[in-house]
This record gives structure tokens, sequence and C-alpha cells, in this order.
């Protein structure tokens, strides 16, 4: 039997993207999709359909493009081609996209290539790698350390450094100009919304956003990445 995704009106939405390439901020067609079996069923014969809500999304290479894929739980995804000439990262809901200029300020795309992106989320005392794109316990860039309930922070490992500069979001060529430190920063400096530059452990420049904060304890960071080669 055919499985079909009922996206009400995501044609006419996705088509509509095609007009902003200049967006900064690519959001997700639906908040909740549908999924349902089509064929005509004998007498007596029902179906229950799966309806789940937004729960993720993230950037691929989709056969050597990058693609933003949005992704409804048990219900499947769906997925365009990334703006041209734009770096996108996976954001909440959505895709942040950034026009770079070519060398000299000229029109050619002089992007790097993209070596990880997505989403992230920390829980209270763990740590995470932003080459990998994970919550990981060898090999991380940082540790989210809790010394209190109040006193949060993120604590560079392995080598990597922080840079928190303006909290802007400043891609890569910003990123790889910003000054990094290798000292912990506390959460309390990051509100939801602020853009880190990150150089990770292995020497890689990279680039995430604070999505969300938990409010009760243990606490959740939940952050959108790029990682650039």
């Amino acid at each position: 039997m055919r499985l079909v995704l009922a996206l009400a009106a995501a044609a006419a939405l996705l088509t509509g993207f095609a007009t902003v390439a200049k967006a900064d901020y690519i959001q997700c067609p639906l908040q909740q999709a549908r999924r349902t079996i089509t064929d005509q069923l004998p007498n007596g014969w029902w179906t229950t359909p799966i309806v789940d809500r937004l729960s993720d999304t993230k950037v691929r290479d989709i056969g050597g493009k990058p693609a933003l894929i949005c992704y409804y739980g048990a219900s499947g995804s769906v997925q365009r081609e990334a703006p041209g000439r734009q770096v996108c990262q996976a954001v909440r809901g959505g895709f942040n996209c950034e026009r770079r200029p070519g060398p000299g300020g000229g029109g050619q795309p002089g992007r790097p290539q993209t070596y990880s992106t997505g989403g992230i989320d920390v829980p209270q005392t763990f740590m995470f790698d932003l080459d990998r794109g994970a919550v990981a316990r060898q090999g991380a860039d940082f540790w989210f350390q809790a010394e209190t309930r109040a006193l949060l922070y993120l604590v560079p490992q392995n080598g990597a450094q922080i840079g928190v500069g303006d909290r802007s979001a400043r891609g890569y060529d910003g990123c790889s100009r910003a000054r990094m430190t290798r000292n912990r920063v506390s959460l309390s400096d990051l509100p939801v919304g602020s853009y880190i530059c990150v150089r990770t452990n292995e020497g890689r420049v990279s680039q995430f956003r604070v999505n969300a904060l938990t409010q009760r304890s243990p606490k959740t960071l939940s952050i959108g990445y790029t990682t650039w080669r």
C-alpha cells in the first residue's frame, strides 16, 4: 500500500520559497504533518492517520548540494535545496541563511564547505562536539557545567576555543577572525538568540546559536550549529 505524506498547501509554500533567496530566515512549511494510507480499502476496514508536529531541522548534503530538511516524527519529512550562494544553519522551526560574498566583495560565492551542521540538545553536565554534531564523552569541544542550579557555564575542552563577541551571526569570515579564549563562559552571558563563534578541538571554524534553555533543573541547552572545513 502507498503511504503518502499529506502536507496541505505545502506545494504552494515550497514553490514560493524560490522567490526568497535573500531571506535571512526560512521557516518550515508546516507546524504539523499528516501521514495516511490512501488506497481504497474493503468494507469494514479503516485507517488511523499519523499526525506529528515539527520535531527537528537539519541541513544535509543530497546529490552534492545542501538540502534543508524539516522532520515531522513518524509522519516523515519535507525538504528543499538551500538558496543559491547562501550558507544555511538549522535552527528551531526553520533555517537561518546567510549570503556569502565572494573575495573582494564581488558576487561570486567564495564560501567554505560545510563540514557539519544541525541541532544538538545538551543535557546539563554533559559534553558536546561541534565537529560531529553530537553529545559526546570523548573528544568533545565543550562541557555544559552546572556549578550550582543558577551558575551554568560552557567550558572549552581538549583545546577548543570560544569567541562570544557581539553575539551576532558572523558566519565563517567573521568567526575565523574572532578573538577566542579557552576560558569558560557563563550561560547568563549567552541569552537565547546569541550566535557564538568557536574554534573546535580539531581546528575547524564553527558557529552556534543558543536556541533554548529549559527552565527546570536539570536543564537542557538547545543549539543550532554549523562547522566549516
